[in-house]
C-alpha cells in the first residue's frame, strides 16, 4: 500500500464522490481499490460527495481509470486529496482509496469538448487564478469550496459558461452583485462580485452570451470574478467547474486561455 491508513475512513465511504484529473497525459491506468474498512468504494455521477451513487467497486478489485480532475476533499489512505478519477463508463471515484503507486495523478486530465462549461470570459483572454478550489482564506466552506477566483479587472466582460436560464441576478450580500445561470438538475453556474449585470431573471442565455461585467462588489479585497457551480436552491457549492480549457484543475497563479464566445 502506497499510503498510510488514516482514521475515520469508514464515515467517508458512505458519501464518496468521484472526479477525474491528472498532471500529465498518460494512457488509461489499471489500479487497485483499497478501502481499509473493506466496504465497497462508491461510484458517483459527478465529482462531489452529494452526487448520485451510480455503482460501487468491491474492495481489492482492479479498476481502469481514464482521466482525473479535482473535487471534494477526501481523507484517504494517504491523507487528504482532491483528486478524483473518471472511469471509462463515465462515473467518478476518489483517488483517496485507490492504490496507484503515487500521491499524484497517474492519468491525464479530463479536458476537451466533452466538458460542460467554458471559461466565463471572452475567447483568447486569460486571467490569473487568484484562489483555487478548497484553498485560501475563503474557499473552505459549504458555499465556496469548489469556487475559482480570477483576477479580472473591473469592467471585464463576463460570459455565460453554458446555456441556461437566469435563476437570479442582483445583490447577494457578501457576494455583491451576482448572477446564477440554471443549467437544469438543480445545477447553477455562479458569477459573483460583478460591477453590473445586463440580464434579467428568467432570461434564456446561450453559452458565451455576455451577462455582465466583473467588479469588486461585496466582501472583496480587490476586483475579481468568483466562479462556481452551486445547487440552485441552496446556493451551496456543488462541484468544481469542468471546463473545456482547464478541466477541473485551476492552480493558483495559472492563467488558462478562454475558448468561450
Amino acid at each position: 500500500m502506497r499510503r498510510g491508513v488514516r482514521a475515520g475512513l469508514a464515515l467517508l465511504l458512505t458519501g464518496l464522490g468521484v472526479m477525474a484529473s491528472a498532471t500529465a497525459a498518460h494512457a488509461d491506468a489499471v489500479v487497485t481499490v483499497s478501502v481499509p474498512s473493506g466496504l465497497p468504494l462508491q461510484v458517483r455521477a459527478e465529482p462531489n460527495l452529494r452526487a448520485a451513487v451510480i455503482g460501487s467497486l468491491a474492495n481489492r478489485s482492479r479498476v481502469t481509470i481514464s482521466c482525473y480532475g479535482h473535487g471534494d476533499v477526501v481523507a484517504g489512505i494517504g491523507g487528504n486529496t482532491t483528486i478524483w478519477n473518471r472511469l471509462p463508463t463515465g462515473g467518478w471515484v476518489t483517488d483517496g482509496f485507490l492504490e496507484t503507486g503515487s500521491n499524484n495523478p497517474v492519468v491525464g486530465p479530463c479536458t476537451g469538448g466533452s466538458a460542460p462549461f467554458k471559461l466565463p470570459f471572452p475567447a483568447g483572454s486569460a486571467y490569473r487564478v487568484t484562489q483555487t478550489p478548497g484553498e485560501g482564506y475563503s474557499h473552505n466552506d459549504d458555499y465556496n469550496r469548489h469556487a475559482v477566483d480570477f483576477g479580472t479587472p473591473t469592467g471585464t466582460p463576463i460570459l455565460a459558461s453554458a446555456a441556461g436560464t437566469i435563476r437570479f441576478e442582483g445583490w447577494n450580500g457578501a457576494g455583491g452583485i451576482m448572477a446564477l445561470v440554471d443549467h437544469g438538475g438543480n445545477r447553477c453556474s455562479q458569477y459573483a462580485h460583478l460591477s453590473a449585470t445586463i440580464i434579467n431573471n428568467g432570461d434564456r442565455v446561450s453559452q458565451g452570451q455576455r451577462i455582465g461585467t466583473s467588479g469588486a462588489t461585496g466582501n472583496v479585497t480587490g476586483p475579481h470574478l468568483h466562479w462556481n457551480i452551486v445547487n440552485c436552491d441552496s446556493r451551496r457549492s456543488r462541484e468544481i467547474p469542468d471546463s473545456v480549457e482547464a478541466g477541473t484543475r485551476y492552480p493558483t497563479g495559472s492563467a488558462p486561455v478562454s475558448r468561450n464566445g
